[in-house]
């Protein structure tokens, strides 16, 4: 492999002049703080069903920083790169500053990209070495996170097993609930939700609910069910009420509010994080319901997971005439009263986005 081979040499050179030498300067990153990656990363519901995959990773990095006004004209890498050399140097180019162009351009790249094993090995390798600068490896974390390549996620598996502190596994971590990838990659998330390493598992937990897809809807259901967890990780911003389903995932979701038990009020949010769908599908299933009891406390504090997008509106007003159950009346009149708030606080000429 002499293409791995430079470019390992390359990360030699540049670790050790950047990181031993303390030519830190060059290598600082600006990178957003915890709190705001949390809240990117996490809590996803409520505000725009569409958004939480593909806003992931422009919501993780710093989005005031180069290339956040030209998002849409970014380049994938297998285009805008033709070897390993080229992409890492540009991987290396963004880190000094966390540019979100160029993670935007890593974001699962084609599987058919010849160069992208040497790069990723290489990526690796900076990653693993516990001389690169903290901010430049998360960084570099985070493009293994995004590849949608299951064996980067299981790099990431493994360095937070072998951290060597709490510190660099929560940068590990941080990277790894922005995990981007199909059915094999969400495998390798589910395989740790029985991990003793807390760390890791929530993490795992994360990442799953950023999926959307119908195997990480299971996963979640199987994992809180088995631990008993009522909260279903809703009190940390995570779990089956931040879970945004796709359109595969809906009727799997629409099983579990039907089962109206522990869990059942987080999947009614799940319902609800699908928009103008998933709330019309759990009205109908309170008008069918007389067991009130149960169906105010699954809806409490649904509201806030309720995306005020076209057509919302009429659904609560049909609702309101129409639906035979008072909770779900109740419910509708709740949603009527947060857009006319809405109406009243918006500026004058200006139109809802």
């Amino acid at each position: 492999m002499v293409v791995a081979g430079m470019v390992g040499a390359g990360l030699w050179l540049y670790t050790n002049n950047a990181g031993i030498e303390g030519n830190l300067e060059n290598t600082q990153l600006t990178r957003p703080d915890s709190s705001q990656q949390d809240s990117a990363a996490t809590n996803v519901g409520g505000t725009n069903p569409d958004a939480p995959r593909d806003a992931i990773i422009n919501s993780s990095s710093n989005q005031t920083g180069p290339g956040a006004e030209d998002m849409d004209d970014v380049k994938p890498a297998t285009e805008a790169y033709s070897n390993a050399e080229d992409a890492l140097a540009a991987a290396l180019k963004g880190a000094k500053d966390f540019d979100d162009s160029i993670l935007e351009q890593f974001t699962e790249p084609s599987p058919d990209c010849s160069w992208c094993p040497a790069f990723y090995s290489s990526i690796q390798e900076l990653v693993m070495n516990p001389n690169t600068p903290q901010d430049q490896k998360s960084y570099m974390a985070e493009i293994l996170a995004i590849s949608g390549r299951a064996e980067n996620v299981q790099t990431l598996v493994q360095a937070i097993k072998n951290a060597p502190n709490a510190t660099e596994a929560d940068l590990f971590a941080e990277a790894l609930e922005l995990t981007l990838g199909k059915d094999e990659v969400t495998t390798v998330l589910g395989d740790q939700l029985s991990s003793t390493n807390d760390t890791l598992r929530e993490a795992s937990v994360a990442a799953i609910t950023n999926q959307g897809t119908r195997q990480a809807a299971e996963l979640l259901a199987k994992h809180v069910q088995e631990r008993n967890d009522p909260d279903a990780y809703y009190s940390v911003g995570i779990g089956p009420g931040e879970f945004i389903p796709d359109e595969d995932a809906l009727p799997y979701v629409q099983e579990q509010v039907q089962k109206r038990d522990q869990y059942s009020a987080a999947w009614a949010k799940s319902m609800i994080n699908a928009g103008l769908p998933g709330l019309q599908s759990l009205f109908e299933q309170m008008d069918s319901s007389t067991n009130y009891d149960s169906d105010r406390a699954l809806i409490k504090d649904a509201i806030d997971h309720v995306n005020f997008e076209d057509g919302i509106k009429e659904l609560a007003d049909n609702v309101i005439a129409s639906n035979k159950n008072p909770v779900a009346v109740e419910f509708a009149k709740q949603i009527q009263a947060e857009i006319s708030q809405q109406e009243t606080e918006e500026p004058a000429g200006t139109t809802e986005q």
